[in-house]
């Protein structure tokens, strides 16, 4: 008997990573949808053998695309899964059990252990810190807001509760070094884009110190320096996406300031006199 819920994907290029995730929660769902933005591989064709609903929507920021994918499922509660993210068997077994019976009025979501796992049994990526994550939610209750692109994708609770359900999504997010310095490069770059748009300005202080504060953050905090030379690679490379950003962003700041003496210029010259 399928549960009265959504699963909810965004893609491009996820022929790798995609199957295992549907695979675990294809058979007791009532629905799975994929917002695709532009897949070249087989992306499209393995998602539907799952059964999964494809739509096409080109990018426009993580937060707009799931916006987009949870307004298109039709249960009330919706839960919100990407490509490299794999629930447990006994995260799977909890919600089964949570939809058993009727669920709280007064309950916006749960949230759930999301954690980093390494991509192989023989990787030496071993040890991160864990987080809670708001996944599984009424849609009534909470809801991501589509600010075009905002890559703050995490749904934001409306009113209600939310509780915790035992049980981890396992994010295995990490195939290579090289896969992930092309990832926050996009990345990178989406943020400063957005930063700059918002007229968020950056200053030198804050230049300086971003990489420092933030390969602390993840080489001590996240104990990533647990994972020898792997850890300090990773470290190395989420801090540089950080500083990047801002780097980018004040970039962009910088050359629409040299412009903007260029146009006023050209309107002045064009003026005709009198």
């Amino acid at each position: 008997m399928k549960l009265p819920l959504s699963v909810y994907y965004i893609t491009q290029n996820e022929e790798k990573r995609l199957p295992e995730s549907l695979e675990r929660v294809c058979d007791w769902v009532d629905e799975v949808i994929v917002v695709d933005s532009g897949s070249t591989d087989n992306t499209l064709a393995i998602a539907e053998s799952f059964g999964a609903r494809v739509v096409h929507r080109p990018w426009e920021g993580f937060a707009c695309q799931k916006a987009y994918a949870a307004s298109l499922c039709r249960n009330e509660w919706v839960l919100d899964l990407d490509a490299d993210e794999v629930l447990s068997e006994q995260l799977v077994a909890n919600i089964k059990a949570l939809f058993s019976a009727p669920l709280p009025e007064d309950v916006a979501g749960y949230r759930m252990r999301w954690v980093l796992c390494p991509p192989n049994p023989g990787h030496p990526f071993r040890h991160d810190k864990t987080k809670k994550i708001l996944r599984l939610y009424n849609r009534s209750k909470a809801a991501i807001q589509p600010e075009k692109g905002s890559n703050d994708d995490r749904p934001k609770v409306v009113s209600g509760r939310v509780l915790d359900l035992k049980g981890d999504v396992l994010h295995r997010t990490l195939v290579s070094l090289e896969q992930m310095e092309r990832k926050y490069c996009q990345l990178s770059s989406e943020q400063a884009r957005y930063l700059a748009a918002k007229g968020r300005k950056i200053s030198s202080p804050r230049l300086f110190v971003e990489f420092p504060l933030k390969f602390l953050k993840y080489y001590l905090i996240h104990r990533q320096i647990l994972n020898g030379w792997f850890g300090l690679s990773v470290s190395i490379t989420a801090a540089n996406r950080n500083f990047m950003r801002l780097a980018k962003a004040r970039e962009i700041q910088m050359l629409a300031e040299l412009e903007t003496p260029k146009a006023s210029g050209a309107q002045v010259r064009g003026t005709p006199s009198r």
